[in-house]
Protein backbone atom coordinates (compact mmCIF):
# COMPACT_ATOMS: atom_id res chain seq x y z
CA UNK A 1 0.00 0.00 0.00
CA UNK A 2 2.77 2.61 0.94
CA UNK A 3 4.82 1.82 -2.17
CA UNK A 4 1.40 1.91 -4.14
CA UNK A 5 0.70 5.48 -2.51
CA UNK A 6 4.62 6.72 -3.11
CA UNK A 7 3.84 5.47 -7.05
CA UNK A 8 0.96 7.65 -7.00
CA UNK A 9 2.88 10.83 -6.08
CA UNK A 10 5.44 9.99 -8.65
CA UNK A 11 2.62 9.31 -11.14
CA UNK A 12 1.14 13.39 -9.87
CA UNK A 13 4.28 15.19 -9.81
CA UNK A 14 5.26 14.03 -13.67
CA UNK A 15 1.89 15.12 -14.59
CA UNK A 16 2.07 17.93 -12.86
CA UNK A 17 5.64 18.58 -14.57
CA UNK A 18 4.54 17.67 -17.83
CA UNK A 19 1.43 19.97 -16.95
CA UNK A 20 3.55 23.09 -15.85
CA UNK A 21 5.77 22.57 -19.40
CA UNK A 22 2.98 22.55 -21.52
CA UNK A 23 1.67 25.89 -19.94
CA UNK A 24 5.00 26.94 -19.93
CA UNK A 25 5.38 26.50 -23.24
CA UNK A 26 2.03 28.04 -24.29
CA UNK A 27 2.97 31.06 -22.60
CA UNK A 28 6.05 31.52 -24.37
CA UNK A 29 4.46 30.80 -27.92
CA UNK A 30 2.15 33.18 -27.45
CA UNK A 31 4.41 35.56 -25.68
CA UNK A 32 6.63 35.22 -28.79
CA UNK A 33 4.01 35.84 -31.05
CA UNK A 34 2.49 38.31 -29.25
CA UNK A 35 6.14 40.37 -29.66
CA UNK A 36 5.64 39.56 -33.66
CA UNK A 37 2.09 40.62 -33.62
CA UNK A 38 3.18 44.09 -31.89
CA UNK A 39 6.11 44.97 -34.47
CA UNK A 40 3.34 44.47 -36.98
CA UNK A 41 1.00 46.60 -35.13
CA UNK A 42 3.20 49.71 -34.80
CA UNK A 43 4.33 49.12 -38.06
CA UNK A 44 0.50 49.45 -39.34
CA UNK A 45 0.27 52.47 -36.53
CA UNK A 46 3.65 53.91 -37.79
CA UNK A 47 2.40 54.06 -41.39
CA UNK A 48 -0.84 55.25 -40.86
CA UNK A 49 -0.15 57.90 -38.55
CA UNK A 50 3.17 59.46 -40.83
CA UNK A 51 0.82 59.18 -43.82
CA UNK A 52 -1.41 61.19 -42.27
CA UNK A 53 0.99 63.75 -41.56
CA UNK A 54 2.97 63.39 -44.62
CA UNK A 55 0.03 64.02 -46.34
CA UNK A 56 -1.36 67.05 -44.62
CA UNK A 57 1.83 68.76 -44.20
CA UNK A 58 1.63 68.27 -48.28
CA UNK A 59 -1.80 69.97 -48.60
CA UNK A 60 -0.38 72.78 -46.73
CA UNK A 61 2.39 73.74 -48.97
CA UNK A 62 0.42 73.24 -52.40
CA UNK A 63 -2.16 75.37 -51.05
CA UNK A 64 0.14 78.25 -50.38
CA UNK A 65 1.13 77.17 -53.49
CA UNK A 66 -2.33 77.63 -55.38
CA UNK A 67 -3.15 80.33 -53.37
CA UNK A 68 0.16 82.18 -54.98
CA UNK A 69 -0.50 81.17 -58.53
CA UNK A 70 -4.36 81.82 -57.82
CA UNK A 71 -3.50 85.25 -59.15
CA UNK A 72 -0.61 86.14 -61.89
CA UNK A 73 -0.49 89.51 -60.01
CA UNK A 74 0.67 87.67 -57.23
CA UNK A 75 3.45 85.79 -58.20
CA UNK A 76 4.59 89.56 -60.22
CA UNK A 77 4.31 90.66 -56.80
CA UNK A 78 7.17 88.52 -55.26
CA UNK A 79 8.84 88.70 -57.91
CA UNK A 80 9.28 92.58 -57.60
CA UNK A 81 10.05 92.17 -53.47
CA UNK A 82 12.90 90.07 -54.98
CA UNK A 83 14.74 92.87 -56.86
CA UNK A 84 13.07 95.93 -54.84
CA UNK A 85 14.36 97.80 -52.07
CA UNK A 86 11.85 97.45 -48.85
CA UNK A 87 10.55 101.12 -49.14
CA UNK A 88 10.53 100.58 -52.89
CA UNK A 89 8.56 97.43 -52.44
CA UNK A 90 6.16 98.98 -50.08
CA UNK A 91 5.50 101.84 -52.68
CA UNK A 92 4.87 99.21 -55.40
CA UNK A 93 2.21 97.02 -53.30
CA UNK A 94 0.28 100.22 -52.86
CA UNK A 95 0.20 101.64 -56.58
CA UNK A 96 -0.91 98.10 -57.28
CA UNK A 97 -3.70 98.51 -55.53
CA UNK A 98 -5.01 101.50 -56.45
CA UNK A 99 -6.95 99.95 -59.98
CA UNK A 100 -8.78 97.21 -59.75
CA UNK A 101 -6.17 94.57 -57.75
CA UNK A 102 -6.39 93.89 -53.59
CA UNK A 103 -3.38 95.48 -51.81
CA UNK A 104 -1.32 92.26 -51.26
CA UNK A 105 2.22 92.42 -49.84
CA UNK A 106 3.90 89.73 -49.72
CA UNK A 107 5.96 89.91 -45.87
CA UNK A 108 2.51 90.21 -44.22
CA UNK A 109 1.17 86.93 -46.33
CA UNK A 110 4.47 85.55 -44.90
CA UNK A 111 3.46 86.32 -41.65
CA UNK A 112 -0.26 85.57 -41.75
CA UNK A 113 0.77 81.70 -42.87
CA UNK A 114 3.40 80.93 -40.27
CA UNK A 115 0.68 82.47 -37.25
CA UNK A 116 -1.62 80.07 -39.13
CA UNK A 117 0.65 77.56 -38.74
CA UNK A 118 2.79 77.19 -35.97
CA UNK A 119 4.05 73.35 -37.25
CA UNK A 120 6.21 74.67 -39.91
CA UNK A 121 9.72 75.77 -38.73
CA UNK A 122 10.82 77.17 -42.34
CA UNK A 123 8.76 78.63 -45.45
CA UNK A 124 11.49 79.12 -48.64
CA UNK A 125 10.23 80.48 -51.52
CA UNK A 126 12.63 80.77 -55.09
CA UNK A 127 11.93 82.92 -57.94
CA UNK A 128 14.98 81.60 -60.52
CA UNK A 129 14.08 84.32 -62.67
CA UNK A 130 14.20 87.25 -60.07
CA UNK A 131 17.30 85.75 -58.25
CA UNK A 132 19.41 82.85 -58.83
CA UNK A 133 21.21 82.44 -55.56
CA UNK A 134 18.63 84.05 -52.88
CA UNK A 135 15.18 82.97 -52.03
CA UNK A 136 12.95 84.22 -49.30
CA UNK A 137 13.31 82.57 -45.83
CA UNK A 138 10.63 83.19 -42.87
CA UNK A 139 11.24 81.29 -39.71
CA UNK A 140 8.45 81.60 -36.08
CA UNK A 141 11.30 83.67 -35.00
CA UNK A 142 11.25 86.19 -37.94
CA UNK A 143 7.50 85.30 -39.37
CA UNK A 144 7.55 88.70 -42.13
CA UNK A 145 11.14 86.79 -43.40
CA UNK A 146 13.70 87.97 -45.82
CA UNK A 147 15.90 87.67 -48.84
CA UNK A 148 18.55 85.55 -48.06
CA UNK A 149 21.35 83.63 -49.35
CA UNK A 150 19.63 80.08 -49.18
CA UNK A 151 21.60 77.69 -46.98
CA UNK A 152 21.37 74.30 -45.41
CA UNK A 153 19.53 71.13 -46.89
CA UNK A 154 16.78 71.14 -49.07
CA UNK A 155 12.90 71.63 -47.70
CA UNK A 156 11.32 68.30 -47.05
CA UNK A 157 7.71 69.60 -48.42
CA UNK A 158 7.88 71.81 -51.92
CA UNK A 159 5.44 72.48 -54.36
CA UNK A 160 6.09 74.47 -57.80
CA UNK A 161 4.82 77.76 -58.55
CA UNK A 162 3.14 77.43 -62.13
CA UNK A 163 2.54 80.41 -63.84
CA UNK A 164 -1.08 80.19 -64.90
CA UNK A 165 -0.72 82.75 -67.83
CA UNK A 166 2.50 81.01 -69.53
CA UNK A 167 1.83 77.22 -67.95
CA UNK A 168 5.60 77.79 -67.07
CA UNK A 169 7.10 76.79 -63.62
CA UNK A 170 8.21 80.35 -61.93
CA UNK A 171 9.91 79.01 -58.75
CA UNK A 172 8.66 76.88 -55.94
CA UNK A 173 7.42 77.15 -52.38
CA UNK A 174 9.36 75.24 -49.79
CA UNK A 175 8.15 74.13 -46.36
CA UNK A 176 10.03 72.71 -43.27
CA UNK A 177 7.80 71.02 -40.43
CA UNK A 178 8.84 70.39 -36.37
CA UNK A 179 10.01 67.05 -36.78
CA UNK A 180 8.68 66.86 -32.90
CA UNK A 181 5.03 66.79 -34.36
CA UNK A 182 5.60 63.10 -35.77
CA UNK A 183 7.52 61.97 -32.85
CA UNK A 184 5.08 62.65 -30.95
CA UNK A 185 2.56 60.83 -32.95
CA UNK A 186 4.55 57.84 -32.97
CA UNK A 187 5.74 58.11 -29.28
CA UNK A 188 2.55 55.97 -28.80
CA UNK A 189 4.63 53.09 -30.36
CA UNK A 190 6.15 51.03 -27.54
CA UNK A 191 7.10 47.95 -28.71
CA UNK A 192 10.84 47.73 -27.73
CA UNK A 193 11.58 45.63 -30.47
CA UNK A 194 15.02 47.72 -31.99
CA UNK A 195 12.49 49.34 -34.45
CA UNK A 196 13.37 52.32 -36.33
CA UNK A 197 10.84 54.55 -38.54
CA UNK A 198 12.31 57.08 -40.93
CA UNK A 199 10.43 59.20 -43.36
CA UNK A 200 12.22 60.06 -46.69
CA UNK A 201 10.81 62.89 -49.32
CA UNK A 202 11.42 62.34 -52.89
CA UNK A 203 15.20 63.35 -53.20
CA UNK A 204 15.34 60.84 -50.65
CA UNK A 205 16.33 62.76 -47.49
CA UNK A 206 15.17 62.02 -44.42
CA UNK A 207 12.39 63.99 -43.34
CA UNK A 208 11.88 62.25 -39.49
CA UNK A 209 13.63 59.83 -37.48
CA UNK A 210 12.02 58.17 -35.23
CA UNK A 211 13.06 55.04 -33.18
CA UNK A 212 11.67 53.18 -29.95
CA UNK A 213 13.28 52.99 -26.71
CA UNK A 214 15.24 49.99 -27.00
CA UNK A 215 17.01 51.61 -29.71
CA UNK A 216 20.76 52.70 -28.41
CA UNK A 217 22.64 55.88 -30.35
CA UNK A 218 24.83 53.68 -32.05
CA UNK A 219 22.43 51.93 -33.76
CA UNK A 220 20.37 54.80 -35.02
CA UNK A 221 23.73 56.42 -36.26
CA UNK A 222 24.55 53.70 -37.97
CA UNK A 223 21.24 53.34 -39.81
CA UNK A 224 21.10 57.07 -40.17
CA UNK A 225 24.41 56.94 -42.30
CA UNK A 226 23.54 53.58 -44.29
CA UNK A 227 20.70 56.23 -45.07
CA UNK A 228 22.08 59.21 -46.46
CA UNK A 229 25.14 57.59 -47.85
CA UNK A 230 22.93 54.88 -50.12
CA UNK A 231 24.46 52.24 -48.47
CA UNK A 232 20.81 50.67 -46.49
CA UNK A 233 21.02 47.52 -48.78
CA UNK A 234 24.56 46.38 -47.42
CA UNK A 235 23.35 47.36 -43.90
CA UNK A 236 23.85 43.81 -41.68
CA UNK A 237 22.26 42.79 -38.71
CA UNK A 238 18.93 44.72 -39.77
CA UNK A 239 15.58 43.76 -41.16
CA UNK A 240 14.58 46.36 -43.13
CA UNK A 241 11.41 46.96 -45.74
CA UNK A 242 9.55 49.99 -47.28
CA UNK A 243 6.47 51.56 -47.71
CA UNK A 244 5.15 54.57 -50.29
CA UNK A 245 2.69 56.80 -48.58
CA UNK A 246 1.83 58.92 -51.47
CA UNK A 247 3.10 62.32 -52.40
CA UNK A 248 6.62 60.57 -53.50
CA UNK A 249 7.53 59.91 -49.58
CA UNK A 250 8.73 56.73 -48.27
CA UNK A 251 8.67 55.08 -45.21
CA UNK A 252 11.37 52.62 -43.95
CA UNK A 253 10.90 50.09 -40.98
CA UNK A 254 14.66 49.17 -39.78
CA UNK A 255 14.44 46.36 -37.19
CA UNK A 256 17.76 45.08 -35.43
CA UNK A 257 17.60 41.25 -35.51
CA UNK A 258 20.53 40.93 -32.85
CA UNK A 259 18.22 43.30 -30.31
CA UNK A 260 14.72 41.79 -31.47
CA UNK A 261 16.24 38.41 -30.48
CA UNK A 262 17.68 39.40 -27.16
CA UNK A 263 14.51 40.92 -26.60
CA UNK A 264 12.56 37.83 -27.35
CA UNK A 265 14.72 35.95 -25.29
CA UNK A 266 14.68 37.76 -22.39
CA UNK A 267 10.79 37.87 -22.52
CA UNK A 268 11.43 33.79 -23.29
CA UNK A 269 13.67 33.55 -20.16
CA UNK A 270 11.01 35.78 -17.80
CA UNK A 271 7.88 33.37 -18.81
CA UNK A 272 10.23 30.30 -18.03
CA UNK A 273 11.32 31.44 -15.08
CA UNK A 274 8.08 32.19 -13.66
CA UNK A 275 6.66 28.68 -14.55
CA UNK A 276 9.77 26.86 -13.26
CA UNK A 277 9.40 28.37 -10.29
CA UNK A 278 5.70 28.27 -9.76
CA UNK A 279 6.04 24.40 -11.12
CA UNK A 280 8.63 23.70 -8.19
CA UNK A 281 6.26 25.37 -5.78
CA UNK A 282 3.58 23.52 -6.57
CA UNK A 283 5.85 20.28 -6.57
CA UNK A 284 6.70 21.07 -2.97
CA UNK A 285 3.10 21.96 -1.89
CA UNK A 286 2.04 18.42 -3.67
CA UNK A 287 5.07 16.47 -2.14
CA UNK A 288 4.75 18.52 1.21
CA UNK A 289 0.79 18.15 0.98
CA UNK A 290 0.64 14.15 0.19
CA UNK A 291 3.50 13.52 2.99
CA UNK A 292 1.14 14.55 5.69
CA UNK A 293 -1.72 12.57 4.00
CA UNK A 294 0.88 9.58 3.89
CA UNK A 295 1.75 9.46 7.17
CA UNK A 296 -1.99 9.94 8.73
CA UNK A 297 -3.10 7.29 6.17
CA UNK A 298 -0.07 5.18 7.53
CA UNK A 299 -1.16 5.70 11.17
CA UNK A 300 -5.19 4.54 10.35
CA UNK A 301 -3.48 1.13 8.30
CA UNK A 302 -1.56 0.41 11.77
CA UNK A 303 -4.49 0.61 13.47
CA UNK A 304 -6.32 -1.51 11.08
CA UNK A 305 -3.49 -3.76 11.23
CA UNK A 306 -3.16 -3.71 15.39
CA UNK A 307 -6.60 -4.96 15.48
CA UNK A 308 -6.28 -7.22 12.62
CA UNK A 309 -3.43 -8.97 15.11
CA UNK A 310 -5.84 -9.26 17.59
CA UNK A 311 -5.94 -5.63 19.51
CA UNK A 312 -9.01 -5.27 19.79
CA UNK A 313 -8.86 -1.91 22.13
CA UNK A 314 -6.37 0.01 19.29
CA UNK A 315 -7.94 3.13 17.92
CA UNK A 316 -7.18 5.62 14.86
CA UNK A 317 -5.56 8.78 16.66
CA UNK A 318 -7.13 11.79 16.95
CA UNK A 319 -3.98 13.69 15.39
CA UNK A 320 -5.55 12.57 11.81
CA UNK A 321 -6.81 16.30 10.64
CA UNK A 322 -7.26 15.57 7.17
CA UNK A 323 -10.64 16.17 6.67
CA UNK A 324 -11.69 13.00 4.52
CA UNK A 325 -8.99 11.00 6.55
CA UNK A 326 -10.51 11.96 9.96
CA UNK A 327 -14.12 11.03 8.72
CA UNK A 328 -12.71 7.79 7.85
CA UNK A 329 -10.71 7.35 11.43
CA UNK A 330 -13.88 8.10 13.38
CA UNK A 331 -15.88 5.58 10.76
CA UNK A 332 -13.58 3.03 11.67
CA UNK A 333 -13.13 3.95 15.42
CA UNK A 334 -17.23 3.88 15.60
CA UNK A 335 -16.92 0.44 13.74
CA UNK A 336 -14.41 -0.51 16.35
CA UNK A 337 -16.32 0.37 19.39
CA UNK A 338 -19.53 -1.22 17.82
CA UNK A 339 -17.51 -4.20 17.13
CA UNK A 340 -16.26 -4.45 21.14
CA UNK A 341 -20.27 -4.03 22.30
CA UNK A 342 -21.57 -6.76 19.88
CA UNK A 343 -18.45 -9.24 21.00
CA UNK A 344 -19.72 -8.36 24.92
CA UNK A 345 -23.28 -8.30 23.77
CA UNK A 346 -22.80 -11.81 22.05
CA UNK A 347 -20.58 -12.57 25.23
CA UNK A 348 -23.23 -11.78 27.36
CA UNK A 349 -26.03 -13.31 25.53
CA UNK A 350 -24.57 -16.63 25.76
CA UNK A 351 -24.34 -16.23 29.49
CA UNK A 352 -28.41 -15.27 29.23
CA UNK A 353 -28.64 -18.45 27.49
CA UNK A 354 -27.53 -20.33 29.45
CA UNK A 355 -29.58 -19.17 32.50
CA UNK A 356 -32.57 -19.56 29.60
CA UNK A 357 -31.87 -23.17 29.34
CA UNK A 358 -32.15 -23.95 32.98
CA UNK A 359 -35.33 -21.26 33.50
CA UNK A 360 -36.81 -23.49 30.70
CA UNK A 361 -36.06 -26.83 32.88
CA UNK A 362 -37.77 -25.13 35.95
CA UNK A 363 -41.22 -24.09 33.92
CA UNK A 364 -41.38 -27.66 32.51
CA UNK A 365 -42.14 -28.30 36.22
CA UNK A 366 -43.36 -24.92 37.99
CA UNK A 367 -46.40 -24.18 35.79
CA UNK A 368 -47.91 -27.56 35.72
CA UNK A 369 -47.30 -27.93 39.56
CA UNK A 370 -49.03 -24.50 39.77
CA UNK A 371 -51.85 -25.27 37.62
CA UNK A 372 -52.57 -28.50 39.31
CA UNK A 373 -52.48 -26.72 42.77
CA UNK A 374 -54.72 -23.54 41.44
CA UNK A 375 -57.12 -26.44 40.05
CA UNK A 376 -57.43 -28.46 43.14
CA UNK A 377 -58.23 -24.92 45.02
CA UNK A 378 -60.94 -24.16 42.64
CA UNK A 379 -62.66 -27.64 43.06
CA UNK A 380 -62.38 -27.18 46.47
CA UNK A 381 -64.06 -23.43 46.24
CA UNK A 382 -66.33 -25.23 44.00
CA UNK A 383 -67.45 -28.01 46.32
CA UNK A 384 -67.45 -25.15 49.17
CA UNK A 385 -70.09 -23.28 47.07
CA UNK A 386 -67.87 -20.65 46.86
CA UNK A 387 -68.42 -19.73 43.19
CA UNK A 388 -66.46 -16.28 43.12
CA UNK A 389 -63.53 -17.55 44.61
CA UNK A 390 -63.52 -20.39 42.21
CA UNK A 391 -63.83 -17.80 39.14
CA UNK A 392 -60.73 -15.95 40.82
CA UNK A 393 -58.94 -18.96 40.87
CA UNK A 394 -59.78 -20.23 37.29
CA UNK A 395 -58.81 -16.44 36.13
CA UNK A 396 -55.75 -16.30 37.71
CA UNK A 397 -54.61 -20.16 36.79
CA UNK A 398 -55.70 -18.24 33.56
CA UNK A 399 -53.22 -15.81 33.29
CA UNK A 400 -50.05 -18.07 35.12
CA UNK A 401 -50.98 -20.55 31.74
CA UNK A 402 -50.75 -17.35 29.36
CA UNK A 403 -47.04 -15.82 30.90
CA UNK A 404 -45.82 -19.62 30.95
CA UNK A 405 -46.96 -19.59 26.86
CA UNK A 406 -43.62 -18.91 25.22
CA UNK A 407 -45.53 -18.26 21.80
CA UNK A 408 -44.07 -15.31 20.35
CA UNK A 409 -47.70 -14.16 18.56
CA UNK A 410 -51.39 -14.57 20.06
CA UNK A 411 -54.73 -12.73 18.66
CA UNK A 412 -56.44 -9.66 19.60
CA UNK A 413 -59.07 -12.32 20.64
CA UNK A 414 -56.87 -14.09 22.74
CA UNK A 415 -55.08 -10.59 24.02
CA UNK A 416 -58.15 -8.84 25.44
CA UNK A 417 -58.95 -12.20 26.37
CA UNK A 418 -56.13 -12.50 28.83
CA UNK A 419 -56.56 -8.45 29.71
CA UNK A 420 -60.14 -9.45 30.93
CA UNK A 421 -58.79 -11.77 33.64
CA UNK A 422 -56.10 -9.49 34.59
CA UNK A 423 -58.97 -6.36 35.03
CA UNK A 424 -61.45 -8.80 36.60
CA UNK A 425 -58.49 -9.94 39.26
CA UNK A 426 -58.53 -5.85 39.78
CA UNK A 427 -62.35 -5.46 40.02
CA UNK A 428 -62.53 -8.56 42.97
CA UNK A 429 -60.32 -7.18 44.75
CA UNK A 430 -61.41 -3.21 44.43
CA UNK A 431 -65.51 -4.30 43.70
CA UNK A 432 -68.03 -1.19 43.22
CA UNK A 433 -64.87 1.03 42.35
CA UNK A 434 -64.14 -0.35 39.03
CA UNK A 435 -66.07 -0.88 35.89
CA UNK A 436 -64.70 -1.80 32.46
CA UNK A 437 -65.72 -2.75 29.09
CA UNK A 438 -63.58 -4.60 26.23
CA UNK A 439 -65.56 -4.42 22.95
CA UNK A 440 -63.86 -6.16 19.76
CA UNK A 441 -65.00 -6.26 16.33
CA UNK A 442 -65.57 -10.05 14.69
CA UNK A 443 -63.15 -8.39 11.88
CA UNK A 444 -60.00 -7.99 13.73
CA UNK A 445 -60.62 -10.65 16.28
CA UNK A 446 -57.99 -13.35 14.25
CA UNK A 447 -55.82 -10.93 13.97
CA UNK A 448 -52.20 -11.81 14.76
CA UNK A 449 -50.11 -9.64 16.83
CA UNK A 450 -47.11 -9.97 18.88
CA UNK A 451 -47.81 -11.14 22.42
CA UNK A 452 -48.01 -8.71 25.46
CA UNK A 453 -48.95 -6.19 22.98
CA UNK A 454 -51.65 -4.46 24.86
CA UNK A 455 -51.29 -5.60 28.55
CA UNK A 456 -48.45 -3.16 29.63
CA UNK A 457 -50.86 0.09 28.90
CA UNK A 458 -53.56 -1.69 30.75
CA UNK A 459 -50.50 -2.23 33.31
CA UNK A 460 -49.97 1.62 32.82
CA UNK A 461 -53.56 2.88 34.07
CA UNK A 462 -53.21 0.74 37.10
CA UNK A 463 -49.74 2.08 38.07
CA UNK A 464 -49.96 5.50 37.35
CA UNK A 465 -54.02 6.58 36.56
CA UNK A 466 -56.22 4.55 38.77
CA UNK A 467 -57.63 6.22 41.92
CA UNK A 468 -59.58 3.42 43.69
CA UNK A 469 -60.41 5.90 46.42
CA UNK A 470 -62.98 6.54 43.66
CA UNK A 471 -66.68 5.12 42.90
CA UNK A 472 -66.33 5.91 39.53
CA UNK A 473 -62.90 4.00 38.01
CA UNK A 474 -63.92 3.40 34.17
CA UNK A 475 -61.49 1.33 31.23
CA UNK A 476 -62.79 0.63 27.93
CA UNK A 477 -60.99 -1.10 25.08
CA UNK A 478 -62.17 -1.14 21.57
CA UNK A 479 -60.63 -2.98 19.04
CA UNK A 480 -62.17 -2.04 15.30
CA UNK A 481 -61.39 -2.26 11.61
CA UNK A 482 -62.18 -0.04 8.39
CA UNK A 483 -61.08 -1.67 5.16
CA UNK A 484 -57.25 -2.82 5.92
CA UNK A 485 -56.86 0.03 9.01
CA UNK A 486 -56.79 -1.41 12.53
CA UNK A 487 -57.57 0.88 15.44
CA UNK A 488 -57.54 0.03 19.14
CA UNK A 489 -58.10 2.88 21.71
CA UNK A 490 -57.46 1.81 25.30
CA UNK A 491 -59.65 4.75 27.13
CA UNK A 492 -59.37 5.34 30.38
CA UNK A 493 -60.80 8.21 32.73
CA UNK A 494 -57.81 8.59 35.03
CA UNK A 495 -56.07 11.04 36.31
CA UNK A 496 -55.39 13.81 33.16
CA UNK A 497 -51.71 14.53 31.59
CA UNK A 498 -50.30 17.65 30.75
CA UNK A 499 -49.71 18.65 27.21
CA UNK A 500 -45.95 18.94 27.52
CA UNK A 501 -46.16 15.27 29.10
CA UNK A 502 -48.75 14.06 26.57
CA UNK A 503 -45.38 15.15 23.87
CA UNK A 504 -42.78 13.90 26.06
CA UNK A 505 -44.12 10.08 26.53
CA UNK A 506 -45.11 10.60 22.70
CA UNK A 507 -41.62 11.36 21.80
CA UNK A 508 -39.95 8.84 24.30
CA UNK A 509 -42.01 5.79 23.50
CA UNK A 510 -40.28 6.20 19.44
CA UNK A 511 -36.96 6.29 20.88
CA UNK A 512 -34.68 2.76 20.90
CA UNK A 513 -34.71 1.35 24.19
CA UNK A 514 -31.04 1.87 26.25
CA UNK A 515 -29.05 -0.85 27.44
CA UNK A 516 -29.34 1.12 31.23
CA UNK A 517 -33.04 1.92 31.18
CA UNK A 518 -34.82 0.07 33.38
CA UNK A 519 -37.43 1.87 34.52
CA UNK A 520 -40.56 3.30 32.49
CA UNK A 521 -40.43 0.74 29.41
CA UNK A 522 -44.03 -0.61 29.02
CA UNK A 523 -44.66 1.92 26.58
CA UNK A 524 -41.24 1.74 24.45
CA UNK A 525 -41.33 -1.95 24.29
CA UNK A 526 -44.78 -2.25 22.78
CA UNK A 527 -44.41 0.70 20.17
CA UNK A 528 -41.15 -0.96 19.58
CA UNK A 529 -42.37 -4.69 18.62
CA UNK A 530 -45.45 -3.62 16.86
CA UNK A 531 -43.07 -1.47 14.95
CA UNK A 532 -41.23 -4.20 13.87
CA UNK A 533 -44.53 -5.99 13.70
CA UNK A 534 -46.28 -4.24 11.55
CA UNK A 535 -43.37 -1.91 9.48
CA UNK A 536 -44.10 1.60 8.39
CA UNK A 537 -47.88 1.36 8.57
CA UNK A 538 -47.76 1.35 12.51
CA UNK A 539 -49.05 4.21 14.41
CA UNK A 540 -49.18 4.52 17.96
CA UNK A 541 -50.11 7.96 20.62
CA UNK A 542 -51.27 9.68 23.58
CA UNK A 543 -53.97 11.44 23.95
CA UNK A 544 -55.20 13.51 27.64
CA UNK A 545 -58.17 16.02 28.19
CA UNK A 546 -60.27 16.34 31.50
CA UNK A 547 -61.85 12.74 30.95
CA UNK A 548 -58.86 11.04 30.96
CA UNK A 549 -56.27 9.75 28.96
CA UNK A 550 -56.58 7.38 25.55
CA UNK A 551 -53.95 5.25 23.89
CA UNK A 552 -54.38 4.76 20.38
CA UNK A 553 -52.88 2.26 17.78
CA UNK A 554 -53.04 1.95 14.53
CA UNK A 555 -51.90 -0.30 11.75
CA UNK A 556 -52.32 -1.83 8.32
CA UNK A 557 -53.41 -5.67 8.74
CA UNK A 558 -50.48 -7.87 6.64
CA UNK A 559 -52.03 -9.76 3.36
CA UNK A 560 -51.51 -13.21 5.61
CA UNK A 561 -53.08 -12.19 8.44
CA UNK A 562 -56.76 -11.04 6.76
CA UNK A 563 -59.44 -13.25 7.62
CA UNK A 564 -60.69 -15.62 4.77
Amino acid sequence: MRVNFRRLMQIYTVVLIVMGMGVTGVGIIISVSSAQAAVKQAENMATQRASDLVTRYQQVTDDLAANITSDPRRLTNISQYFVLSPARYANYAIDQSQGDAPYYYWPNESYSFMMQHPEVQRLIVTIPRATSNQAFIATQQKKEGSVQKLRGNTPDFFSALINPMSATVDGSIGVDYNKHLLDQQLSAIDVKAHLQVLVLNSDHTIVNHFSDASVATSERRQVTKAVTGDTLAKLKGYTVHSKDIGNEFQLLFVVNKKGLQQLLILRVSEIAAIGITLLFLLSVVLWLMFGTYRRQLDTILDTVKAVGNGDIKARVPATVRQADLSELGEGINRMLSDLDDYIYTIYQLRIAQQEANIKALQAQINPHFMSNTLEYIRMAALDADQPELAKVVYSFAALLRNNTDFSPLTTIQKELDFIDKYVFLYQVRFPRRLAYQITVEPSVAALEIPKFSFQPIVENYFVHGVDFARGDNALHIKATRQENRVTITVANNGKPLSAARVSELNARMQQPLGEAQVHSIGLQNVYSRLRDYFGDSFAMWLASDDDGVTTTIQFTVKPQTAPM
